[in-house]
């Protein structure tokens, strides 16, 4: 009967891996707020459970504990550890890093120890590899149809349609995997003998080179799918200053975005990509410097250390092609590794042939790898065709060690569980939110949003748009004629939860600059129903600049503020600031001529407005608008200068605007004042 258990469990362990392996890259189910990654991790953490669950019922059925030790074990090991300080140390989210990064390296780590002590032999890896392939050339032939259209012309959900559209998650990552199996697939058909499977490596090769020129092409710089990739000095820069302050542990898994706000250099403001926020550096390498630190990035070179040692030939061995065609496909990710950030999908494959290069050396019976039991006594090398070892007597201490850790791992796997859990079913109900808010019901937006922060009140993100529902219910109702009393209460609850679900952004990440951009706004939009709104949304810009010190945005959009406080000396010191930062920011220049025609400065106006025409492209709507105002100034000049040499960019003028009016009759709000816990939505 333990037999029997043993048998079934190590299949069912060996199977899941599989699973996990081959099934990642292509899954994903649209029902989330990210359909890709956070899937295929959950996916593949999920899969690696149940292996992992399998494989502990094994070791008590046969009372030993099996295990593969292996040079990159350790490193592994490593590298997860100061994933899990710096979790904990850097990131002032560490429940949402948990669920990130942190879970997926654990979830690695614990992949490569079942993977390597399950496999068991070098035709294990050749039909992995082979299925891998497989899976490629699926993914190589969506890749090919849905450039060419294809599934435009089908009955399918609009998302399957877009030319763009791949299950690995975007066109970037397709290409990375490709460009990983092509080696495999060359190397295995110039190494195999004539025969079919020869015709068959060379078919392969020839499909996945089809599809890196179709897809790589569309990939190129000014090309429609061109991916948006942060560029590699900037990238650089970055993970140096997040050294000075955190050269250890980093700045947390899931702290990047928060280090890009920091440490920007002013020469990403040239970028044309220059107000996008940025989640992952410029490649894997730097990624892991600012987020990992020292430790990370040290930890993992000694694991690619540790792996070139396993695969450096012994004397009087030689390099199968399956071992060769494993190790240029290790050394491709690498050096992709240093181009572009990997993905969830990239982590697994590249984690997987590590485990499968463990494998080619199991049969060579070398001394790099070694097969071994453990009992609370003893180590024992074994065999590694011994799959099933003898089960050891019931009497003794031997049958301990395997309760030893089956406890505290079903113990720390449960709680795992369990807070994952809550993190998925909340992203699933903001997700349903958000459907609800395209689709304009407010009602439906603002319950499944509470239920979203009920079941992961820890996360900043949905407290935000959720302070942001509330402000939009309140604007809508406050735009009605006639109001009752109960709406006036109704407007005034809103308020205060959209203030309060502001303020608790910031107190969960109070170093993210876009919750304190958030607050600014939120208090901007109440200057007219609170006292003292205009004072809190200064005080929040203020915070949101000291944390993304080099964007021009924020200097303008405080400056648009004390613009319509009339403030004018101080709205033009932020104008010019924001110009400083970017001195090709056409819209700062046009509310500079604004502020200096409130102030009766024809010549600052008019130049200011000379700044602004020569920036925006003579196509765009906004320059007639511009050019009109550029003469209506120059006719009150003697003589206008000339206008200024710069290169036009692509730009969208808006004058400062004022807040919105409170409804008549509408008594302010106290700030100050406490409001109640979130509930269902009021009777709008």
């Amino acid at each position: 009967m333990n037999q029997n258990l043993a048998r079934i469990t190590r299949k069912i362990a060996f199977g899941s891996l599989s699973l996990a392996f081959l099934l990642t890259p292509i899954f994903f189910l649209p029902i989330t707020t990210d359909f890709f990654s956070f899937q295929k991790q959950t996916l593949f953490l999920i899969l690696t459970s149940i292996s992992l669950i399998s494989w502990l019922i094994y070791n008590l059925t046969t009372r030993t504990v099996r295990l593969t030790l292996s040079p990159m074990l350790l490193p592994l090991t490593l590298f997860t550890i100061v994933a899990i300080i710096s979790t904990h140390t850097g990131d002032p989210q560490p429940l949402d890093a948990w669920v990130g990064r942190t879970s997926l390296y654990l979830g690695l780590t614990t992949f490569y120890l079942l993977f390597t002590s399950l496999i068991q032999s070098s035709r294990q890896v050749r039909q992995y590899l082979n299925a891998f392939l497989i899976l490629i050339l699926i993914l190589s032939f969506w890749g090919i149809l849905s450039i060419l259209g294809v599934f435009e012309t089908l009955n399918l959900p609009a998302y399957l349609t877009l030319k763009n559209f791949s299950p690995t998650g975007s066109p970037l990552t397709l290409i990375t995997l490709l460009l990983t199996a092509l080696p495999i697939s060359l190397i295995l058909a110039f190494k195999t003998r004539t025969g079919p499977n020869k015709l068959k490596y060379f078919l392969s090769s020839g499909l996945i080179i089809s599809a890196l020129i179709l897809v790589g092409s569309q990939l190129l710089s000014k090309q429609p799918f061109a991916p948006v990739l942060l560029p590699k000095l900037t990238g650089w820069s970055i993970a140096i200053d997040t050294f000075k302050s955190s050269v250890l542990f980093g700045a947390g898994p899931s702290g990047f975005l928060n280090q890009f706000t920091r440490f920007k250099p002013l020469s990403f403001n040239l970028n044309q990509f220059w107000n996008i926020g940025f989640t992952v550096s410029a490649n894997e390498y730097l990624h892991l410097m600012t987020t990992l630190g020292l430790a990370g990035i040290l930890t993992f070179g000694l694991l690619i250390f540790s792996w070139l040692k396993l695969a450096k030939r012994d004397p009087g061995t030689r390099i199968t092609a399956t071992q060769l065609a494993l190790n240029a496909a290790i050394i491709t990710t690498l050096i992709l590794g240093l181009l572009v950030p990997y993905t969830t999908p990239i982590w697994i494959i590249l984690i997987s042939f590590l485990s499968l290069s463990v494998g080619c050396h199991k049969s060579k019976n070398l001394t790099k790898v070694k097969d071994v039991l453990l009992t609370i006594n003893a180590i024992t090398i074994i065999e590694s065709y011994n799959l099933t070892p003898t089960p050891r007597p019931s009497k003794g201490p031997s049958g301990i060690l395997p309760w030893l850790i089956a406890i505290p791992v079903t113990l720390g796997l449960t709680l795992g569980i369990l807070t994952y859990s809550k993190i998925y079913i909340a992203d699933y109900y903001f997700a349903q939110s958000l459907v609800a808010a395209n689709q304009n019901q407010g009602t439906n937006t603002y319950n499944l949003q509470i239920k979203a922060i009920n079941s992961a009140p820890q996360i900043d993100r949905y407290h935000l748009s959720y302070s942001n529902t509330n402000l939009a219910l309140a604007n809508a109702l406050a735009s009605q004629s006639d109001l009752t009393d109960q709406e006036r209460q109704n407007i005034a609850q809103l308020i205060q939860q959209a203030i309060r679900e502001a303020r608790l952004s910031t107190q969960l990440n109070p170093n993210k600059a876009s919750n304190w951009i958030n607050l600014a706004n939120i208090y901007r939009q109440l200057v007219n129903f609170a006292e003292g709104a205009d004072q809190f949304s200064q005080a929040a810009y203020i915070r949101a600049i000291q944390l993304d010190p080099a964007n021009p945005s924020l200097r303008l959009e405080l400056g648009g503020l004390l613009y319509s406080q009339d403030q004018y000396d101080s709205a033009i010191d932020r104008f010019q600031e924001a110009i400083q930062l970017k001195s090709d920011f056409a819209n700062a220049y046009y509310n500079l001529a604004n502020a200096y025609q409130q102030q009766t400065k024809p010549l600052e106006a008019y130049q200011a407005m000379q700044q602004a025409v020569a920036l925006v492209p003579a196509d765009s709507p906004d320059f007639t608008k511009a050019q009109e105002e550029l003469e209506k100034l120059e006719s009150q000049l003697p003589k206008a200068p000339a206008p200024a040499d710069k290169e036009p960019q692509p730009t969208k003028l808006i004058e400062p605007s004022p807040p919105p009016q409170a409804p008549a009759g509408f008594d302010k709000i106290n700030l100050e004042e406490p409001t109640p816990s979130p509930s269902p939505s009021p009777d709008l």
